[in-house]
C-alpha cells in the first residue's frame, strides 16, 4: 500500500504529488495485464519530421509545406524549430511550472476540482469519476484566450506565475496561429480556414506533473488517447515519457531541446475530413525523476459548429465523413467516459445514421 496521506476534505489528498515518499502504488493505479505487456519492447522513435519555421519565409516554403502535409497525413505529429518563442521564456515557464507543484499542498488546495467546466483547476488522473484505474499524474489547467478574460482566475502563487505565463501564452498563441495557417495551406484550403472554423477559439494551457513512481511497470502516467482539441503544441523537459502509437506499435519520443512537439487533435481530423488523423499517445512513469510537460491546447470555442471543410468533403467520393456538432457537444461526450482513443466514432456519419 502507498503511504497514507491525511484526508484534507478538499480532494487534494487524491493527488499523487500529495505524498513525497510513496513506497509502492495503491491498487487503484494498477493497469491491466494487457497494458503492462505493452510497456515492454517499446522502441525509440528514430525520425521525427522537423519543420523549421524560418524556412517558411524563404524560397523553400512550398517544399516545407509539402513536408508538413506528409507528416500530418502519415504521422499525425511533427516538431517545430526556429519557432519564435524565446528559449529564455521557455525555461522560465518550465521553472515556474515546477515551482507550482513544489509548493505546499495548502497553496494549491483552493484550485482543486474534478469539474471539467471549471475555468482554472488543479486535479489528478483524467476523469476521476469515470475511471476504474487512475493515472499517475497531477495537473494544473486553465484558459488563456482572451487573456484579459481569464488571467484573474490563474494561480496567485508562485508570485511570478501570472506574469511569466501571460507572456508565454501570448507567444504560444502567435505560434499556433501560424501553424494553423500553414496546415490550412497544406490541405489546399484558404490559410484562414481552420482559424475561422474554430469560431472565437479556445486556448488552454496545462501543466502535467508526473512524480517518480515506485512501480513504473504497473501503472501509466496517462493512458492511450487522442486529444479532443484541434492542435496541441507541447514543451517537454528532458525526462522521457511521451509515447506515440505508430503502425500498431508504441514508440518513445525523444525530447529535442528548444523545439515544440506538435500533434493533431480530433477537431482537425474532422475539419480535414479524415485526411489528417489525430494522434494516439500516452505517457509512462519512471522511478527516478519527476517529469513535467506543458501542452498548449488550441481548439474551437464551445459554440463553434465543427464539420468537414466543404472543399475536402466534395473531393471525397464518400463526401463528408462526420456530421456537424458543436464543440460543447463533443466535450460533453468526451468527459462522460474514461480516457479513450475513439471519441470521434460517435460523430461519424455512419454512426449517426445508425442511431436514428
Amino acid at each position: 500500500m502507498a503511504v497514507q496521506v491525511p484526508k484534507s476534505g478538499n480532494g487534494m489528498d487524491e493527488m499523487v504529488s500529495s505524498c513525497r515518499e510513496r513506497v509502492s502504488i495503491h491498487p487503484k493505479y494498477l493497469i491491466s495485464e494487457e497494458e503492462r505487456k505493452s510497456l515492454h519492447g517499446v522502441l525509440t522513435l528514430a525520425n521525427v519530421t522537423t519543420i523549421d519555421f524560418e524556412e517558411l519565409e524563404g524560397p523553400f516554403r512550398m517544399q516545407v509545406i509539402e513536408k508538413l502535409r506528409q507528416a500530418c497525413k502519415h504521422d499525425g505529429y511533427f516538431e517545430v524549430t526556429n519557432h519564435g518563442v524565446a528559449e529564455g521564456l521557455m525555461e522560465q515557464m518550465m521553472r515556474v511550472a515546477e515551482e507550482f507543484f513544489e509548493m505546499p499542498i495548502e497553496d494549491r488546495a483552493y484550485l482543486y476540482s474534478n469539474d471539467y467546466k471549471r475555468r482554472t483547476r488543479v486535479s489528478t488522473s483524467f476523469n476521476v469519476g469515470q475511471e476504474e484505474t487512475l493515472h499517475w499524474r497531477d495537473y494544473l489547467r486553465h484558459p488563456c484566450h482572451p487573456l484579459e478574460d481569464h488571467i484573474d482566475s490563474w494561480p496567485t502563487k508562485p508570485e511570478s506565475y501570472r506574469r511569466i505565463t501571460a507572456e508565454y501564452a501570448t507567444a504560444m498563441r502567435s505560434l499556433t496561429m501560424k501553424l494553423l495557417e500553414v496546415i490550412s495551406e497544406s490541405l489546399g484550403l484558404e490559410k484562414d480556414h481552420i482559424a475561422n472554423a474554430l469560431g472565437k477559439q479556445n486556448q488552454t494551457l496545462q501543466i502535467n506533473y508526473y512524480p517518480p513512481c515506485p512501480n513504473p511497470d504497473l501503472t501509466l502516467a496517462l493512458g492511450a488517447h487522442t486529444d479532443p482539441n484541434c492542435l496541441t503544441v507541447v514543451q517537454h523537459d528532458q525526462v522521457s515519457g511521451l509515447q506515440i502509437m505508430k503502425d500498431g506499435s508504441w514508440f518513445d519520443v525523444p525530447a529535442l531541446h528548444g523545439a515544440f512537439f506538435v500533434n493533431i487533435g480530433d477537431q482537425l481530423q474532422v475539419i480535414s475530413n479524415g485526411e489528417y488523423k489525430s494522434l494516439v499517445h500516452r505517457a509512462v512513469t519512471n522511478s527516478k525523476r519527476r517529469r513535467i510537460s506543458i501542452p498548449s491546447f488550441y481548439g474551437p470555442s464551445l459554440d463553434a459548429l465543427i464539420q468537414p471543410a466543404p472543399l475536402l468533403a466534395a473531393a471525397n467520393s464518400r463526401s463528408a465523413l462526420y456530421c456537424p456538432f458543436t464543440y460543447q457537444q463533443f466535450l460533453d461526450h468526451f468527459y462522460s467516459q474514461r480516457l479513450v482513443t475513439n471519441t470521434l466514432e460517435r460523430f461519424e456519419i455512419s454512426a449517426s445514421k445508425g442511431e436514428e
